[in-house]
This record gives structure tokens, sequence and C-alpha cells, in this order.
């Protein structure tokens, strides 16, 4: 276990206030690369940019921005271009990506390296509607008669005994979920 050292100033740009977080923050390291994707994302917004989309994020360098600048930005203006990312990429992108900016926030308020909620009125955008339709029983019934693996068949039937989505329960990361010290 690696023990690191806490400073009580508060950091001079925003990326080390990233990394402060994310070490204090009881992150799982699983998780830790998604969290620093989603904060760094607010970096171009601070400065009123629009980060890269698509295959050009990858590897794209954050612009630096000083963490004072975070605590003296108008929420007016992180709003107005909260708002145009929203149009540019997927309702759960960007409300993870707000999520991750508010507990961050919260935590570095509660180390007083923030005065105020930059973030104040910015609201999660509503997800699309879920238009997906359930199987007929038709269609279970063939799919129960299929010749598959005892495993599929099962992970199958567990679906639709729990009305749960497949993409929901393959999805899961169960390590995420297991309380520390725990093999």
């Amino acid at each position: 276990m690696t023990v690191h050292a806490f400073d009580r100033g508060t950091p001079v740009d925003y990326g080390t206030a990233v990394e402060a977080y994310l070490r204090s923050a009881g992150i799982a390291a699983s998780s830790q690369r998604i969290y620093r994707i989603s904060l760094l994302t607010w970096a171009w917004l601070a400065c009123g940019q629009q980060p890269p989309l698509g295959r050009e994020r990858r590897g794209a360098e954050p612009p630096t921005v000083a963490f004072a600048a975070l605590d003296e930005a108008s929420a007016d203006v992180l709003a107005e271009v909260f708002a145009q990312r929203a149009r540019l990429v997927d309702a759960d992108t960007v409300n993870r990506e707000l999520s991750v900016l508010k507990a961050a926030i919260t935590w570095w308020r509660a180390r007083g390296w923030l005065a105020h909620n930059p973030i104040t009125g910015i609201e999660r955008r509503p997800a699309p509607p879920d238009r997906t339709r359930a199987l007929s029983r038709e269609q279970i019934a063939a799919l129960f008669d299929l010749k598959i693996s005892v495993r599929e068949r099962t992970f199958w039937k567990a679906l639709y005994e729990t009305c749960a989505r497949a993409e929901d329960v393959a999805g899961r990361d169960p390590l995420r979920h297991r309380k520390r010290g725990t093999a």
C-alpha cells in the first residue's frame, strides 16, 4: 500500500487537484481512469472549450487550468459550455461527468480548497426514454427451446425470472461491489 502525504495547501492547477481527489477519495483503481477522464473534461469546459470527441479524445492533453479559476468561474459560463457539451454527447456521458465533478467539488470544499460551488444550478440531463421492448411469449418459448449450453440457458432463465436486462447483469463489475479488505 502506498501512503501519500496530504497537502493541506490548495493546489495550484486543476490537474493536481484532480489527482489529489482520485488518490484520497476511496475510488477503486479500476474506476479512477473513468473518473479522471470525466474530471479532466471540465478543464476544457472551464476554458470555454469543448473537449475532443471520439478517437481524437484518446491521448488528448487537457488545457492546464489554474485551480483558482474553478472557484472564480461563473456558474452561468460553465452551464453554457455544459449545455453545449450535452448537445454533442449522450445524456449518460454528461450526467456521469457532472456527477463525478459534484463529488470532487464536495471533497475539495471540505478541505477548504473552494469557497463556492461553481456548478450550482447545473442539472442532470434527462436520459432518452428506453424504447426497447420485451420479448413475446412465443419468442421466450423459442429461446428456451434452443439447444444451448446449460450456462447460457441458466443465464437467460435468470434474466427472465428477475426481469433484468442482459446489459445490466453482464455489465456489472463484481469487484467494484466487494467490501474493502476482502479477496
